[in-house]
């Protein structure tokens, strides 16, 4: 299934997985646990997790913490053939 991205601030520090889960009743099936909490912007405390766009409806700003998106996340692949570094 697609996933899409939401970020929050916790300026706390970073948030673990988990603590992500139960703050937003989210499901093992909601989130991505491969991509995991990445951080974006450790100067604004801001992270990132890959969500079901039905889970992303149910993350919202929640004491502490800020959130924003859902945010698309679109493959991202070369443009053309790998080219030859200059000898």
């Amino acid at each position: 299934m697609t996933k899409v991205m939401v970020t929050i601030q916790a300026m706390e520090g970073p948030p673990e997985l988990g603590e992500v889960i139960e703050r937003y009743g989210l499901a093992p099936e909601d989130i991505d646990p491969d991509f995991g909490v990445v951080e974006i912007d450790p100067d604004d405390n801001l992270y990132v997790v890959l969500v079901t766009p039905e889970a992303a409806s149910r993350i919202g700003p929640d004491d502490g913490w800020n959130t924003a998106g859902p945010f698309s996340n679109p493959r991202i692949e070369p443009f053309g053939p790998p080219e030859e570094p200059p000898n």
